[in-house]
C-alpha cells in the first residue's frame, strides 16, 4: 500500500446500508422465527376498536412532543416563532425516516434562518431527555419482569459503547464541542428542563399505552406485558443500527415480550402497527414539510436576475 494512500471504508451511515441492515433483520425474523402466514393471521384477527384507540392516541402524542420541544425552544431561542417550531418538529420527523434510530431528528433546525447550532444542541438535549426516560423506565420494567433481562441490557449497552468507541473514539478529542457552546443550554433554566422532562415522561407513558392497545387488539395480553413493554423500547433505544429501527423494534418485541408469554405474531404485528402510526405517518408529512422548507430557502437565497431591455 502506498504511503499516504486513503483507506477505503464502508460508509456505515449511508441510508442504503442501514436499509440493508433493516431488511436483513426483518428477513431473519420472518424466515426463522415468525412465518408470514402467522403474521397475516394476527393482522386479520385484530379488533378494529383497539386499533382505532391506538390511532387516536397518535395526535395526542404529537401535541405532547410539540409542547415538549416548544418549552426548550422558547427558553433557549425566544426569537423563534410558533410556526417555525411546528415546522422544525415535522422536519425532524422527516429526517428521522432516513437515519438509524431516527437520529436525523437532531437536524430539526435545518430550516431556521437563525442560530442553527443552538437549535441542534436543543434538539440533541430534547432527544437525550426522552431517551433517558425510556431507559430509566425500561430498566425498572426489566427488573420487575425478569432479572435475566439485565444480561441482555448489559450485552446491548456493551455492544453500543464498543461500536461507538471503535467508530468514533479516535475523533473524540477534536470533535468535542468547545465549552462555550454548552452555555447555550444554560439559558433554558430549570423550568424549561422540568417541563421538558415531565412531557417526556407523559409521552413515554402514552407510547407504552399505544403498544398495549395494539397487543390487546389480537387477544388477551399477559399482565407481565405491562412492565415488559418499557423494557422492549429501552432495548430498542440501545441499538440504533437500522433504518427507521426496522427489524430492531420487532426483534426486541419478540425477545422481551416473549419472556412474559406474548406470541411472536402478536408482538411483531403490534410493533409494525406502532411504526406506521408514530414513525411512518409523521415522517411522510415531515418529508413534505422538509421539501417545502428546502424550496423556500433555495428561492430566498437565489440571486435575483435583472435583465435590461435593449433600446433601439
Amino acid at each position: 500500500m502506498l504511503a499516504g494512500a486513503p483507506v477505503l471504508r464502508p460508509d456505515l451511515k449511508h441510508p442504503g446500508i442501514r436499509l440493508a441492515v433493516a431488511s436483513a433483520l426483518l428477513f431473519a425474523l420472518l424466515r426463522w422465527i415468525l412465518p408470514p402466514a402467522d403474521l397475516l393471521a394476527a393482522a386479520a384477527a385484530a379488533q378494529p376498536r383497539w386499533l382505532l384507540l391506538a390511532a387516536s392516541l397518535t395526535p395526542i402524542g404529537l401535541l405532547i412532543q410539540w409542547w415538549k420541544w416548544r418549552r426548550l425552544v422558547q427558553a433557549g431561542l425566544p426569537g423563534i416563532g410558533e410556526g417555525d417550531i411546528v415546522q422544525s418538529l415535522f422536519t425532524g420527523f422527516g429526517l428521522g425516516l432516513l437515519t438509524p434510530g431516527r437520529l436525523g431528528e437532531l437536524g430539526r433546525a435545518v430550516g431556521w434562518q437563525g442560530d442553527r447550532l443552538r437549535g441542534t444542541m436543543l434538539a440533541t438535549a430534547d432527544r437525550l431527555v426522552s431517551s433517558f426516560v425510556t431507559l430509566w423506565v425500561g430498566a425498572l420494567g426489566a427488573l420487575y419482569v425478569a432479572p435475566v433481562l439485565w444480561g441482555m441490557w448489559a450485552v446491548g449497552a456493551g455492544a453500543v459503547v464498543g461500536l461507538a468507541w471503535y467508530r468514533f473514539g479516535h475523533r473524540i478529542p477534536r470533535r468535542l464541542a468547545p465549552w462555550r457552546r454548552l452555555s447555550m443550554l444554560t439559558d433554558v433554566g430549570w423550568q424549561g428542563w422540568v417541563g421538558n422532562a415531565s412531557a417526556a415522561v407523559l409521552f413515554n407513558l402514552l407510547f407504552f399505552l399505544q403498544m398495549f392497545c395494539l397487543l390487546r387488539s389480537t387477544g388477551p395480553v399477559p399482565e407481565g406485558a405491562i412492565m415488559a413493554i418499557p423494557a422492549m423500547f429501552a432495548l430498542k433505544t440501545l441499538l440504533p443500527i437500522s433504518l427507521m429501527d426496522l427489524g430492531v423494534r420487532e426483534g426486541a418485541a419478540v425477545g422481551v415480550l416473549g419472556t412474559v408469554g406474548v406470541g411472536a405474531a402478536t408482538a411483531v404485528h403490534a410493533s409494525l402497527m406502532l411504526f406506521c402510526l408514530n414513525v411512518l405517518a409523521p415522517g411522510v408529512v415531515g418529508l413534505l414539510v422538509l421539501s417545502l422548507v428546502t424550496r423556500r430557502n433555495q428561492f430566498s437565497t437565489h440571486p435575483k436576475r435583472v435583465e435590461f431591455a435593449h433600446v433601439r
